[in-house]
């Protein structure tokens, strides 16, 4: 009598305890909270180009098209995408700023200009109220300056020129940028990335450059100013 007493007593706290809850199962549903890994990847950065032959390619002229002389080339894709621009052979910032024309939803500008205002006799207190144009025209959201390249047979004005155009970079709260550190030995060209003394030797250095702009490119996600 007693044990089927017991018996009963244990039953009677088994169920207590899961109409209280303590013994019932808990069934979670699956997490549907995506990783990091599978969230959205950002669009692609709308980068725009405006220059000299340092950017219009093989055939001269921006407008043919990219090419494999074309450092644009080798920085779009996964993360950017080419907006269009103005490049062509010879052109001097003020000839582009006349040339260029406006261009929608403009991430970033990257403008690489003033080899040829060297090579005129030009300064940049000439030259910098085309550089304002162009931004003014183009209308980004973000505006990269690049450093021009060494300059074999004007070397001191284009280190000038690079010196003044980096104080009107920053003075207008845009990104000065040096695509060139790898093709430069000191204020000349690394041996063998130029076989003239103006431009890179052929597309496996405009590969290199275009890399190089890649990361600049890219790195006004996260710092969207004074780029060096």
């Amino acid at each position: 009598m007693r044990r089927v007493l017991s018996l009963s007593l244990v039953v009677a706290l088994l169920v207590a305890l899961f109409v209280a809850g303590d013994l019932v199962p808990t069934f979670r549903e699956p997490d549907s909270t995506p990783q990091a890994a599978e969230r959205a990847a950002p669009a692609p950065l709308r980068v725009a180009v405006v220059g000299d032959s340092l950017s219009a390619g093989r055939s001269h002229f921006s407008g043919n098209g990219l090419d494999d002389e074309s450092w644009m080339t080798y920085a779009e894709g996964e993360g950017i995408q080419y907006a269009g621009g103005w490049a062509r052979s010879g052109a001097t910032p003020e000839q582009m700023a006349a040339a260029v024309q406006s261009i929608s939803d403009v991430d970033v500008l990257v403008i690489l200009a003033g080899t040829n205002a060297v090579r005129t006799g030009k300064t940049l207190a000439d030259e910098a109220p085309a550089y304002e144009q162009i931004v003014a025209v183009v209308r980004p959201k973000r505006v990269v300056v690049a450093r021009i390249p060494p300059y074999r047979f004007h070397a001191a004005a284009a280190l000038r020129y690079n010196d003044d155009l980096r104080a009107f970079t920053e003075a207008h709260g845009w990104s000065w940028a040096d695509p060139w550190a790898v093709a430069r030995d000191g204020d000349d060209w690394a041996e063998g990335f130029s076989t003239d003394g103006t431009h890179p030797a052929g597309p496996a250095q405009y590969e290199v450059l275009g890399e190089a702009f890649r990361r600049i490119i890219l790195e006004t996600r996260v710092f969207p100013s004074a780029l060096s």
